[in-house]
């Protein structure tokens, strides 16, 4: 039996078994995969948040060019391209660059769930580095944050939530004086039929940037796009679509769309098996691949295989006490950027997978990992296409904790690492204390990113040092009003080279429940 035969009677055969299993525990799927995991749930807070990165890397206060500028996730010390980003149960990295832009993204009270370690078994071979898992939820609210040249507005109910944002973080970059502005009205939808659940968003953007060359006056950038995400889910199926149409005003575009789907059951006690299938369109270019799964757990260990494109991933979890260890390994395909690039990258078809493992290793409140890619894809900028450069390493340890007290309660973060990826902090420090003062609450934050290292081209990186103050109150029991002041010490510094962040901002923010 050749090898495309092989994988079709193996994918079929799966997705029998999960067609006539007798219940489903779609919802249990990311119990499975956690074992052994260290596992954060959360949500994105408008009030505290400046950006849903913020919400999801509270290390990550300040992104390059502000709100509207490109910026992933990077958990873990791997590449953007390494960590997964679903919503609502579909995923969203780009299937043209294969990371998630959470630039773009605005703070709209977003359900998020972060599984850190090795992941690709269920959530593919851009699981390596973690998983972030967005849901966009529905509530009866009103709310709007404004500061000078900012104002984020959010409306909605069970079924409908808009947002609108218009603001400007002064120049996107700080070698001119030029306010740049970013603009964003994004639409949710929520539609419930019997177990069916349908959940779309819909973007609109402008982002005016700088440096773009192409023949224009530097600070004359403007980037133009829509972002799409509709799933449709019961307890076995999902279906989705996404969609990232960008247009810059230098003539260059870009589109991509995938179409997923996943069918999975638990065929006896403890026994996850699914099937999944994606197409890919970047341009004029197009993918299509399927996989297969089976995950088996207990309350201790997990065990799970994933046979996508001819390779095999498998992963290993483990947990008794307060000791957890997942080891896994990975084959991630050049996306459809980085084979074809256009007008501007090199194609390069001759591209191979990256081939990774990792494991990640806790006890109690503390966690350390440590991750080995081959035939790493990076990008050349001597030749402007992507290459593969050989291999990265990653490794660190973090620690995270809440304690309480009689009058307020303190959280500390740190993390310490070792990575190959360039413009990444060796140690990342966050301590924030909460409490309650005559009705008033109050949060006091402190964020630093230390020892960034340098550029590409060998530019030391700023270190970053922030500290913010929120102060507010219920008014009547659902109608609340609050202060935040950004930066109190007003620090300005580069989070990228010429790239400003930083710079105290006060804002006004009431919130009404209904």
């Amino acid at each position: 039996m050749d090898n495309k035969i092989k994988k079709y009677a193996i994918f079929f055969g799966i997705l029998f078994l999960s067609l006539v299993a007798a219940e489903s525990v779609a919802e249990e799927i990311e119990e499975v995969v956690v074992v052994g995991s260290n596992v954060k749930v959360g949500s994105s807070q408008p009030e505290y948040d400046g950006s849903l990165l913020e919400a999801v890397q509270p290390f990550r206060v300040f992104q390059p060019g502000g709100l509207g500028g490109f910026v992933g996730a990077t958990l873990h010390g791997t590449d953007v391209k390494h960590t997964a980003v679903y919503r609502n149960g579909i995923p969203v990295n780009d299937p043209g660059g294969g990371w998630f832009d959470f630039g773009t993204e605005l703070p709209m009270f977003q359900d998020i769930r972060i599984i850190t370690g090795p992941n690709s078994v269920l959530f593919g071979s851009s699981a390596m580095g973690g998983t972030i898992l967005l849901e966009d939820s529905f509530y009866r609210e009103v709310f709007h944050k404004a500061s000078e040249d900012k104002n984020l507005f959010i409306a909605g109910n069970e079924y409908v939530q808009l947002a609108h944002y218009n603001g400007t973080n002064g120049s996107a970059r700080s070698d001119n004086d030029e306010n740049d502005w970013y603009e964003n009205t994004t639409l949710k939808t929520r539609f419930d039929y019997g177990d069916w659940k349908v959940v779309s968003s819909y973007q609109d953007y402008e982002y005016d940037y700088d440096n773009c060359w192409f023949g224009l006056d530097g600070n004359e950038c403007v980037q133009e796009g829509q972002k799409v995400d509709t799933s449709i889910r019961n307890d076995w199926l999902t279906v989705g679509y996404s969609l990232n149409d960008v247009e810059h005003n230098t003539g260059w575009e870009a589109k991509s769309e995938r179409y997923f789907i996943d069918a999975n059951e638990e065929v006896i006690p403890g026994l996850v098996v699914g099937v999944q299938g994606h197409r890919q369109e970047y341009n004029d270019y197009w993918f299509q691949h399927y996989a297969s799964y089976l995950n088996w757990s207990t309350d201790e260990i997990s065990m799970g295989v994933r046979y996508e494109d001819d390779d095999l991933v498998l992963r290993l979890g483990y947990e008794i006490d307060e000791f957890r260890v997942a080891i896994a390994n990975s084959v991630r395909l050049p996306n459809l950027y980085e084979r074809y690039g256009d007008d501007w990258v090199s194609a390069n078809p001759d591209l191979k997978s990256e081939e990774g493992k990792g494991i990640e290793v806790g006890y109690g409140l503390i966690s350390g990992w440590y991750y080995d890619f081959k035939e790493s894809i990076d990008f050349d900028m001597q030749n402007y296409q992507y290459i593969n450069s050989g291999g990265y390493e990653s490794y660190g340890f973090k620690f995270e904790n809440h304690f309480l007290f009689d009058n307020g309660a303190l959280h500390l973060s740190a993390m310490a690492q070792e990575t190959d990826k360039i413009r990444q902090p060796k140690y990342n420090f966050r301590a924030s204390w909460f409490s309650t003062v005559r009705g008033w609450d109050y949060l006091l934050a402190y964020t630093g990113q230390f020892d960034k290292g340098r550029d590409f081209d060998g530019t030391p990186i700023d270190d970053v040092s922030t500290f913010d103050f929120n102060i507010g109150k219920y008014i009547q029991p659902k109608f609340r009003i609050g202060f935040q002041i950004s930066d109190i010490l007003d620090r300005e510094f580069e989070v990228l080279p010429n790239y400003g962040a930083g710079g105290r901002t006060f804002s006004f923010i009431w919130h009404l429940s209904y």
